[in-house]
């Protein structure tokens, strides 16, 4: 992992990555990083921006080590908005999250499967 992401999310700080926080991120759902925007005041949206720069991941996994999920539901959002990237979000049932996007919830999982198919190009 490089460049500003790494700065974000704090990526190499053993003591961040115990804390509890509203938002984890990244490119596959067994290395997500903690963002240091427990409001969701915009942080969130500078460190997507930084993964996708950095990493290009295909599919964005978001993940809250709380039971406070308005940070990942704005970070759907954000991806939403920006196009381009599928987001997932498994603390989410799949029909908040399609519906977050704007597609039926056979297209977003069509899109999560397959993130380069035909389904993806709806998700944007």
């Amino acid at each position: 992992m490089f460049g500003f992401f790494k700065v974000l999310t704090g990526s190499g700080s053993a003591s961040r990555k115990q804390e509890p926080c509203n938002l984890r991120i990244g490119g596959h759902p067994e290395h997500l990083h903690p963002v240091d925007d427990p409001q969701g005041l915009g942080g969130y949206q500078l460190a997507i921006e930084a993964l996708i720069r950095d990493e290009s991941p295909e599919v964005i996994y978001l993940r809250s080590d709380t039971e406070n999920l308005s940070v990942v539901r704005k970070a759907l959002e954000y991806l939403s908005r920006i196009g381009g990237q599928v987001g997932v979000a498994d603390q989410l049932p799949d029909e908040e999250v399609a519906a977050i996007f704007g597609v039926d919830i056979r297209s977003y999982q069509s899109a999560v499967v397959n993130p380069q198919g035909d389904a993806a190009a709806y998700a944007g």
